[in-house]
């Protein structure tokens, strides 16, 4: 009964250590890993929040690595249709309403998604979260009941992003983005990020309610429902093409 007892000491003692062990840039990867996997498919709704209105949008999104998104509004019927590509460094955005093709410069990455308070980077992840940023360990800190990691994260110096710097509040069980503070090079806060309603989708749990909230926007919110994903489905490179853009709808 005492080796037994010294036994799970001792694994716990080492899952401390190696906890302790852990780099800044080492959890953001293992959080990152967790909401991404190597591929997946997600259908999720986006209600845009203003002072005197309010509107809401379904998508259905496909990714594979860093490298490759593909974006398929659902509803309403005026974006109906509407699909945006990420293909390694170049993005596009198809418009059936008018049979049009656009190429989307890196200069438009900062610029609201479909008028919401995502960024057009956040959707289509044109910079990496992982690779773009060197990452500190600032200490710990609860949130929501939850002991979680304090995570800074800077830009390296050539790294095409579009934030000066990011706060990260990450679960130190689970990996998971709790929160997020999101400030530009002059170092004042743009938006905040909280993430909720933590579910078992597919083979993980993960945040399926998200708010963005500006700092200097009284009345404007964007939330986002994760309604159902299936991690590392079968996908190939082929498939973030320009012609599925267009016949993105029949797409199972």
């Amino acid at each position: 009964m005492k080796k037994l007892t010294l036994f799970l000491s001792l694994l716990i003692i080492s899952g401390f250590l190696q906890a302790q062990d852990l780099s800044g840039k080492e959890i953001m990867k293992r959080s990152d890993q967790k909401l991404r996997g190597l591929s997946n498919k997600t259908v999720m709704s986006m209600t845009i929040e203003r002072p005197s209105w309010s509107r809401t949008i379904t998508m259905k999104s496909w990714s594979k690595g860093q490298k490759f998104s593909l974006v398929l509004i659902t509803a309403p019927a005026k974006e109906k249709g509407q699909t945006f590509l990420k293909r390694e460094n170049d993005m596009w955005n198809w418009i059936p309403q008018i049979s049009r093709m656009i190429k989307l410069p890196p200069s438009m990455m900062s610029q609201g998604w479909m008028g919401s308070d995502y960024s057009n980077d956040d959707i289509l992840k044109e910079s990496s979260i992982v690779n773009d940023y060197n990452h500190t360990i600032l200490g710990s800190e609860e949130y929501e009941g939850i002991d979680c990691y304090k995570l800074q994260l800077i830009p390296k110096q050539d790294a095409a992003v579009i934030w000066g710097k990011i706060i990260k509040i990450i679960s130190k069980e689970d990996f998971l983005q709790l929160k997020t503070l999101y400030y530009d090079e002059e170092d004042f806060l743009i938006k905040t990020e909280l993430s909720s309603n933590i579910k078992l989708m597919d083979d993980r749990k993960i945040p399926t309610h998200i708010e963005i909230i500006p700092n200097d926007k009284k009345g404007h919110k964007t939330i986002l429902e994760i309604i159902s994903t299936d991690f590392n489905i079968n996908v190939n490179d082929s498939f973030f093409s320009q012609q599925n853009m267009k016949r993105a709808e029949r797409l199972k």
